[in-house]
């Protein structure tokens, strides 16, 4: 995943905007001018003014078209995170899924969380600035928690099934199988970027992602000696 790779999806969707016939022209510049400035700054840093600057119109043009500054994140972000942004974050786990028949349950989860260690990494600006958003604005977390979290949970349900028919797994619903596991790298991944930074470079990636499959497949609690 090279750095690049959001810029693309956002570009793909500004393509996207250039296709509807029912937007203005103007329309289109303040989209796309509030996506370039949301992406570098933030929604809170970007003003309408920098916005209408960015755009070649004047202030008062955005206002004709959006309520307010949020109206326009919303008319940006929703649909991205809908049309185009669910997909790309989740190409990877579909394919990741699909084709690890032959590995066992801890090895494909520890794929899955490298993998997505790797795409934050690539585009940590553009998630930073996503999640920040989305914690502020009930219609952006409910947009991102829907698509992704629903599709995952629809993934994730499939492979925890087949694993637990094959014996791997024990018989537990599938649904709280899930729950733990995306708690617990979405956990880790936060702990990563926020609060836990320094504790989480006392150990490398894979001893990082060893120990935390260990954990979740095997419990803290300590064993006896004979096992």
């Amino acid at each position: 995943m090279n750095e690049s790779g959001f810029e693309e999806v956002l570009q793909t969707f500004l393509e996207e905007i250039k296709r509807e016939d029912k937007m203005t022209e103007k329309q289109r510049r303040i989209l796309e001018a509030s996506i370039k400035l949301f992406a570098e700054k933030g929604f809170h840093a970007s003003s309408t003014s920098e916005i209408a600057k960015e755009a070649g119109v004047a202030e008062g043009t955005i206002f004709r078209h959006y309520k307010s500054k949020k109206d326009i994140l919303i008319a940006v972000v929703a649909p991205a995170i809908t049309k185009i942004a669910v997909p790309y974050i989740l190409k990877d786990v579909r394919k990741i899924l699909a084709d690890n028949n032959d590995r066992s349950f801890a090895d494909v989860l520890a794929r899955l969380y490298k993998n997505r260690l790797e795409l934050i990494a690539a585009n940590e600006k553009h998630f930073r600035i996503l999640l920040q958003e989305a914690f502020f604005h009930e219609e952006l977390r409910q947009a991102l928690l829907y698509t992704v979290a629903t599709e995952m949970k629809q993934l994730a349900s499939q492979f925890v099934l087949q694993r637990i028919d094959a014996g791997e797994l024990r018989p537990l619903p599938p649904e709280v199988i899930f729950r733990v596991i995306f708690s617990l790298i979405l956990g880790l991944v936060t702990f990563k970027y926020t609060v836990g930074q320094e504790e989480y470079r006392m150990l490398d990636e894979d001893e990082q992602v060893a120990l935390t499959m260990d954990i979740l497949m095997n419990g803290i609690a300590r064993r006896p000696e004979h096992e």
